[in-house]
């Protein structure tokens, strides 16, 4: 195991309390890059002006750029620093702070009977995949016969974002990234807008046409993964705990604790990447412009000093959704968007039927649950 497999292996938690003891932020010679895995490292990272999203000679992929899926990328203010990263997102956070879990839980409950209980893991994958992004899709204003397309193409679409996609994958991010636009134009030139949506337009000022389309299309894109992990890491937790299954189904109030603690424990997203752009020095460390520094996120959440780091409850903080001027706009919104759909699969009937196999997703960040039926494999 190394500081990149670990996202994906089966308990990588031990291996993180090792790095932490090394000294928080270290090299890795066989990566040949930094690891910074303590929660002090972790916070000067992400703080730093001079560990940018991206490194300077390679603002877009090699292997995207050139092409929508690239084009679109390199407008998203995740993966931008200055007037490109502020400027959506002073549009687009406020209007997601507005949201809250009781106005999530009445939108969803208008779906019935869509909320089909799940019979099998193919079932389960659709409350994992598609449904955190329908539902955002539906806020938005899309119309409701088609969110759930729309968010199969989101899950084309971020196949771009890892180096592991092969060229099907990424002709199909092509193709998903052009209708994600075509459907932000029309959602955008609507002749209403749903409450959501007027209140990000009403904050977007001068924001270039094609930067708005690209950051609407890149909270569906946030969702994808992020509530993908939540969902399929929450239920890995709650499989193996019958008893605290069926304490959350009798009290539905200590959800929302349970799985703030569980989004510190089990992260969807277990590291993400910085590049040095200038000379700098970073929790003691010297560092030179074109090196990488990789951010252990999972390991800076189960750091015994994240308590004093982050000045508050440790099981309600961590870094799963970042730091700093890049930290997560959606959290929240993610947060509510898992805890209405974990509600609704411990109410429903067949949670405790299921017999599941699971193996993560081949990825170098993200720790997302793949669900099987048991004895799939060997059929």
């Amino acid at each position: 195991m190394d500081a990149i497999s670990a996202a994906t292996h089966s308990d990588p938690y031990f291996y993180y309390t090792r790095l932490r003891a090394r000294g928080g932020l270290t090299y890795d010679c066989a990566l040949r890059l930094w690891v910074a895995s303590s929660a002090a490292a972790v916070a000067a990272v992400l703080d730093h002006p001079a560990c940018q999203v991206r490194p300077s000679t390679e603002p877009i992929p090699q292997a995207i750029a050139g092409r929508p899926a690239g084009q679109l990328f390199g407008r998203l203010m995740r993966m931008n620093d200055g007037p490109r990263q502020s400027c959506p997102r002073a549009a687009i956070e406020p209007a997601l702070q507005g949201l809250c879990t009781a106005g999530l839980e009445t939108h969803l409950a208008r779906w019935q009977p869509a909320l089909v209980a799940p019979a099998c893991a193919g079932d389960l994958q659709r409350w994992q995949f598609v449904l955190p992004v329908a539902l955002l899709a539906s806020l938005l204003g899309v119309p409701a016969g088609q969110c759930e397309t729309l968010a199969r193409r989101t899950g084309e679409f971020v196949a771009c974002f890892s180096p592991l996609s092969d060229q099907p994958r990424l002709q199909a991010a092509d193709r998903a990234a052009l209708e994600l636009d075509a459907q932000m134009q029309a959602l955008v030139q609507a002749p209403q807008h749903s409450p959501l949506l007027r209140q990000i337009l009403d904050r977007s000022g001068e924001l270039a046409p094609a930067d708005l389309r690209a950051n609407l299309a890149g909270l569906l894109a946030q969702t994808h993964d992020a509530c993908a992990g939540l969902v399929g890491n929450s239920l890995v937790a709650l499989l193996a705990a019958p008893a605290m299954q069926q304490r959350l189904r009798q009290e539905p109030g200590l959800l929302g604790d349970w799985l703030l603690e569980r989004q510190r424990l089990d992260p969807p997203v277990q590291n993400t990447r910085r590049f040095v752009t200038a000379p700098c020095t970073v929790h003691g460390v010297e560092l030179q412009a074109g090196e990488t520094i990789l951010v252990l996120l999972a390991a800076a959440n189960q750091d015994p000093a994240l308590a004093a780091i982050t000045g508050s409850n440790p099981a309600h903080q961590g870094f799963s959704f970042g730091a700093g001027t890049h930290r997560c706009p959606g959290r929240e919104l993610a947060l509510g968007i898992v805890q209405c759909l974990l509600h609704a699969l411990l109410q429903g009937p067949g949670l405790d039927a299921l017999a599941l196999d699971w193996q993560y997703q081949a990825s170098v960040n993200g720790r997302i649950p793949l669900f099987s039926d048991r004895g799939e494999a060997e059929q």
